[in-house]
């Protein structure tokens, strides 16, 4: 590869307009410069449809393949301008690249987050995707995996290969008056279940796209934490290493080094422009971002998380080196922009391409940023040839790029593996099933319980209601000469609920009962303040002093015109009649405001009436007295048609609500890591693994064969949280042995959990007893209990203790009476009793026989020993005292001795072998030695 060749593969830029054919700067980037990729960006009018919405996927694929032309034909001259072929069967023919070229595909990337405008870029053609959240709130990975099959199968298609996605931001601390606060964006606030979703989410990407999509997971080290955008200036968050890896790091840890799978693991990793005080050391002005520090980069990478992935062709792409973040830090006085410095700097830390995004000071115009772009890839080449450890640099990242478009492309770089078939793409897609049920799966009922909502509605909008829809309606462009369109149109829950439920559906309502208005309605409406508002009454023509000439032709009287009763006046008198009031809520908003100032300031229009929030963004918006005023608040994370399908379901209580808050919710007291600690009310289960991996565990199964000395592989179940989701990795169980004789309880070990599962390795003492296992895992205290019998043998059995009872009246039978009038009277509230925990009765311990026969030989080993040393003292002649003496020191260590062997104590394991006879001898051993004690002392008082 020549110098150009090496040195353009590292960049990544962007470029204005929807196709190459008159664009001379993008042309002369990528065959002259040999650039390595470029993104598409729709504020950069690169998706546009040629200004029709439906021709949008066609026009990304045909400029795809006008890109890919140009990188591996190497000429200008390959480019077409495909919207004026000659004859609809013509077909552009990639020309022969020139001698000693060595044709490279593009990488070609844009952001595809889900749930629209703004972190989605084609906004039309391709499969509506939830958000990230909207997918956490099922808790389910599988369908994180089937929305990334979505994701690789469409933009596969159109010839994009390189995805900045998915974002593995933890959501911590939600807040909503943050101005960087991810919202839905993020899978959720549990480092655990992020990374899990985002496993399976780019497993399906790889699998949808046949591994021809680069997966780039954002935003590395962790963006979760800051507190202003990163856009806007460099955040600082104040954690350590440590936390870090608690924390924002575990989700990137899962899709690397910890992937179960190569499918799972990302294809790279987007650098954000963030400050971690702790990590980083104290935290200046001059500090520089994670993403321009090569001391900090290059110790993530050394974490045995990231190195084998690292080692193993992981690539690191820059976020947007041109931000104003970025431009502020390196020159707060807005005067100047080193784009130089700047992209030396960020290849140096370790970003193997940098994205050259807004790549000239504040808003310069386009020219000044393509020659940014022309003298930093100039310069870069002549530190290439003159600086031998920036050529090792430039070598080592160029290596990782070719590796990750060789695997995207088989090997293969011909224009008929590369380029895509523009034929092929379908004209339109329908709703897919799937995300239907994903859409589903997420909706989360926020506030009230399950139980208080079916008290409030016990039944859905019938016949005799009336129904108004607000809906913060906002727009966005597809691009700069496109028409603005509403992302929820307000009549879109009216139009879903009707197809659902109106005449030509199941008819539970008429389309007169349902009326739609948007946010600036009712804030006109608002504006009016509390005075009626009235229709002006066109002037009569007899009211009139001189009518005019014109309002009578040929004799015949002209009526005035009707004037048209503005929005404010129809909200009024849907108000007045509306039984039911439905908000709907798209994030935190200038417009979305207007919920909150009513439910401050008007309640007195929501009095006696069924007040119902969809939020179709964030689930956090209201705070706990503004919750406390709706009848119920749902949560739907975004704003596809198949959320306005799923939310018109939620309001004809049509199917069950599913889905589960993935965030920390303050507003109704919902704190996610509470919620995601073990369920007390589970009784844990245990399993005892044989040998062969089979699982042993049901009460009416016989005892286990097992020896003394053998080892026993303990395994819980599922533990499930208080949501009825496995625990997060990690969670620490302890195991607890009981000895049953002794009464002695202590703590085996803490094993954390994999899976939800936690297994230990129990060696079977070489002593006799009666043990109890259990385990418990923080408030969850109850199990199943694993008994574990030691005497000649050993046995093992599973027991599941029995539930604490439930008090449940009784009802009281009454005499049948002659049948009377049955008077109307209101009935007493009824007193629930109670049910408090009943400790289960201790099962009975079964002795057996041989444990008998040891006690009998205790007993009579301490009368032998006792009366021997009684006897011994009489023929001695010694006073009485010494007589007791002799027998209380006999009798105490013949009990010490014994308490050794029975505690298993060292070398006490040969005593086993006498079986019943090891309490004779043990007694009389040991009175023996106390008689010699007892002698030996009174000869050194003497």
């Amino acid at each position: 590869m020549s110098v150009e060749e090496r040195v353009g593969q590292v960049f990544l830029v962007t470029f204005q307009g929807d196709t190459v054919a008159n664009n001379v700067d993008i042309a002369e980037l990528i065959v002259d410069y040999r650039i390595g990729g470029v993104a598409l960006l729709a504020e950069n009018d690169n998706i546009s449809g040629y200004g029709d919405p439906e021709l949008v996927p066609i026009q990304v694929a045909e400029l795809n393949n006008q890109l890919q032309r140009l990188a591996l034909s190497g000429q200008q001259t390959a480019v077409f301008d495909e919207t004026a072929l000659p004859a609809p069967d013509f077909s552009p023919v990639t020309p022969i690249p020139p001698e000693n070229y060595l044709p490279i595909p593009l990488f070609i990337a844009t952001n595809h987050e889900g749930n629209g405008y703004p972190y989605t870029e084609i906004l039309h053609g391709l499969t509506a995707l939830p958000s990230n959240m909207a997918i956490g709130a099922t808790w389910e990975p599988a369908y994180a995996q089937r929305v990334g099959e979505v994701v690789g199968s469409d933009l596969t298609q159109l010839g994009i290969n390189m995805l900045f996605g998915p974002s593995l931001d933890v959501l911590e601390n939600p807040a909503t008056g943050r101005t960087a606060d991810l919202g839905v964006r993020s899978f959720g606030g549990d480092p655990y279940w992020v990374g899990l979703m985002g496993r399976a989410y780019t497993a399906g990407i790889h699998a949808g796209s046949e591994n021809q999509l680069a997966v780039i997971a954002k935003h590395f080290p962790g963006n979760g934490s800051s507190d202003r955008p990163v856009s806007e200036e460099v955040p600082t968050v104040r954690k350590s290493l440590e936390q870090l890896k608690q924390i924002e790091l575990a989700p990137f840890f899962a899709v690397t080094g910890l992937a179960m799978h190569p499918a799972e693991q990302v294809d790279g990793l987007l650098t954000t422009h963030i400050r971690y005080q702790g990590f980083q050391g104290n935290i200046r002005a001059t500090t520089v971002p994670v993403s321009f520090d090569p001391q900090a980069l290059t110790t993530l990478m050394e974490l045995n998380q990231f190195a084998g992935w690292r080692q193993a062709g992981g690539v690191i792409v820059s976020d947007a080196l041109g931000v104003r973040s970025v431009e502020q830090f390196y020159d707060d006085t807005g005067q100047e922009f080193p784009h130089r410095r700047v992209a030396k700097d960020a290849f140096l830390a370790g970003n193997d391409i940098l994205y050259l995004a807004d790549f000239a000071l504040g808003s310069s115009n386009y020219s000044a940023e393509m020659e940014n772009v022309k003298d930093t890839i100039k310069w870069f080449r002549e530190k290439y040839v003159t600086d031998p450890s920036f050529q090792l640099r430039v070598d080592e990242a160029v290596l990782r790029i070719l590796q990750l478009k060789l695997r995207l492309y088989g090997g293969d770089f011909s224009p008929d593996n590369v380029l895509r078939d523009v034929d092929a793409i379908p004209a339109s897609r329908s709703m897919d099933p799937a995300l239907l049920e994903v859409s589903q799966a997420a909706t989360t009922l926020i506030s009230p319980s399950a139980a208080e909502l079916a008290e409030r509605l016990a039944t859905p909008p019938g016949v005799d209601d009336q129904i108004i829809i607000f809906t913060d309606e906002q727009r966005a462009q597809q691009c700069s000469t496109c028409a603005p369109e509403p992302m929820i149109s307000h009549t879109a829950l009216q139009e879903r609920i009707l197809a659902l439920y109106g005449p030509q559906a199941s008819a539970q309502i008429r389309a007169d009962q349902i009326r739609s208005f948007t946010f600036a309605d009712l804030a006109a409406y608002l504006q009016a303040g509390s005075t009626p508002i009235v229709l002006p009454t066109p002037a009569t023509p007899e009211a009139a002093e001189d009518p005019p000439p014109e309002d009578e032709v040929d004799g015949t009287a002209v009526p005035l015109p009707t004037p048209t009763p503005p929005p404010e006046y129809w909200v009024q008198e849907w108000l007045r009649d509306a039984t039911w009031i439905i908000f709907a809520i798209q994030g935190a908003t200038p417009e979305s405001q207007l919920l909150n100032r009513i439910l401050a300031e008007r309640t007195d229009l929501l009095r006696d009436r069924k007040v119902l929030v969809f939020a179709y963004d964030a689930p956090y918006l209201l705070d706990s007295t503004e919750t406390s005023k709706l009848t119920a608040y749902y949560g739907f994370y975004h704003r596809t048609g198949a959320a306005i399908d799923a939310s018109a379901r939620a309001l004809f209580q049509e199917l069950p609500v599913a889905g589960t808050l993935p965030i920390s919710v303050p507003g109704i007291n919902y704190d996610l890591f509470r919620q995601t600690q073990p369920d007390p009310a589970q009784v844990l289960e245990l399993y005892v693994v044989t040998d062969l991996g089979e699982v042993r565990a049901p009460p009416s199964e016989e005892p286990l064969d097992v020896s003394v000395g053998d080892t026993l592989r303990l395994q819980t179940g599922v533990i499930r949280d208080r949501n009825g989701h496995q625990v997060p990795d990690g969670t620490l169980v302890a195991f607890i042995q009981q000895d049953r004789i002794q009464g002695l309880v202590n703590i085996i070990a803490n094993k954390p959990t994999v899976n939800g599962i936690a297994t230990l390795d129990y060696v079977l003492e070489a002593r006799t007893g009666q043990f109890r296992i259990t385990a418990a895992a923080g408030d969850a205290e109850q199990s199943q209990e694993v008994d574990i019998i030691i005497a000649e043998a050993a046995q093992v059995a599973i027991i599941t203790p029995t539930p604490a009872p439930t008090a449940t009246p009784t009802p009281t039978p009454q005499p049948t009476s002659t049948p009377q009038p049955t008077p109307t009277f209101t009935p007493e509230p009824s007193v629930t009793p109670t049910a408090y925990p009943v400790v289960p009765e201790e099962p009975g311990v079964n002795i057996p026989f041989s444990r008998l026969e040891l006690l009998a030989s205790l007993l009579g080993g301490l009368l032998l020993t006792g009366g021997t040393a009684m006897l011994l003292a009489r023929t001695r002649r010694q006073p009485l005292s010494e007589q007791i003496g002799w027998m209380l020191w006999a009798l105490c260590g013949g009990l010490l001795v014994y308490n050794y062997f029975s505690l298993g104590l060292p070398g006490t394991a040969v005593l086993h072998l006498l079986g019943s006879w090891a309490g004779l001898a043990t007694t009389a051993a040991g009175g023996l030695i106390g008689l010699l004690t007892y002698q030996i002392a009174q000869r050194a008082l003497q």
